[in-house]
């Protein structure tokens, strides 16, 4: 009878670890499938001499660095007309 209480919280706690890591595999499934998918894009390199498109970058990734408060990579670049 002493040992009741241990018991109940070490099954709610296995319990609670199954429900939450049940769902984290299907979305990994999700994730892996949406990378593949963005790999099959070709993507145009940035022409160094068209200093446009490299200002307009530079301050898209200041903006997107002052917006999140994290490191930016800039991927791709696509002219919008």
């Amino acid at each position: 009878m002493k040992y009741s209480g241990l018991i109940a919280i070490a099954v709610y706690s296995v319990i609670l670890y199954l429900i939450l890591k049940l769902p984290k595999k299907k979305k990994g499934a999700a994730e892996t499938e949406t990378i593949k998918e963005t790999e099959r894009v070709e993507v145009e390199r940035l022409d160094p001499e068209d200093e446009d498109a490299t200002v307009a970058c530079l301050v898209a990734a200041i903006d997107c660095r002052q917006q999140y408060h994290k490191n930016v990579q800039i991927i791709g670049v696509r002219r919008i007309s």
